[in-house]
């Protein structure tokens, strides 16, 4: 089913709701809600809900999450030398392939820990500062990269005005793991550029003494602000279906 149907007039909230529920389901026909302890299970829904809804759903404030757009970033990525990247049209795509690799559900406390793992594509263009140089190199930069973004936010559990349940996430706090060294790569001028410039090649020493450290924390920076809209996309979803369609164990 494609999204696009949820823009026709009339009947929105019926298709959307038919909509959701077939995106979250095994088959692709009707749902069928997880336990909280099967991850297989909630894996295979949550794909299917990304792949369908990955470029967003406006009317019902569902974001695109691939490709996600970042208009501009600025990340300090190494103090010692100075280092800034000032990222613009920043293009992460990957984010639809995610697959849980934790989730724990505390329903006494009513708390969800929730981790995926995603291989992800970044392109932007970027201006690469050495603050402390007074520098700046222009260029496009792609990172490739494998990470675990997590999740941890609070929940309840509310009535709407006919007395259905719905789940109410509270605020999340974000957190990411890259695994390995992500991988760089930057337009041939900028590299070129790069290597030849009397002070980078000055601080190259320290930079590859911590060049791994380095790409982890400014990926990180990076997925850290995607997750935002992830979470924010479980929150819409959260508003609109009743809480039974997603857990057969929690009331």
């Amino acid at each position: 089913m494609d999204v696009t149907v949820c823009n026709m007039n009339g009947f929105k909230v019926f298709l959307f709701l038919l909509f959701a529920k077939c995106v979250l389901s095994d088959q692709g026909a009707l749902f069928e809600p997880c336990s909280t302890q099967d991850i297989a299970c909630l894996s295979r829904a949550t794909q299917q809900f990304l792949e369908k809804a990955c470029r967003g759903v406006p009317e019902y404030d569902i974001r695109p999450i691939d490709p996600l757009i970042i208009p501009s970033l600025d990340v300090a990525a190494y103090d010692d030398i100075g280092l800034i990247f000032h990222f613009k049209n920043l293009n992460v795509t990957g984010l639809k392939n995610q697959k849980i690799s934790d989730f724990r559900m505390d329903t006494t406390r009513k708390s969800v820990l929730l981790k995926t793992q995603a291989d992800l594509n970044l392109v932007a263009d970027v201006v690469i500062e050495l603050s402390k140089q007074s520098k700046s190199f222009a260029g496009v930069m792609n990172i490739q990269a494998s990470i675990i973004g997590g999740a941890k936010y609070s929940y309840d559990l509310q009535d709407d005005s006919k007395g259905v349940k719905h789940f109410e996430v509270g605020q999340e706090t974000i957190s990411c793991e890259s695994i390995g060294e992500p991988a760089v790569n930057l337009n041939p001028e900028l590299a070129d550029a790069l290597l030849k410039d009397p002070d980078t090649t000055h601080y190259r020493k320290d930079y590859e003494a911590h060049r791994v450290s380095i790409r982890q924390r400014s990926l990180c920076k990076i997925v850290e602000l995607c997750y935002i809209d992830v979470v924010h996309n479980i929150r819409a979803v959260a508003k609109i279906l009743p809480s039974t369609a997603f857990f057969t164990d929690v009331n």
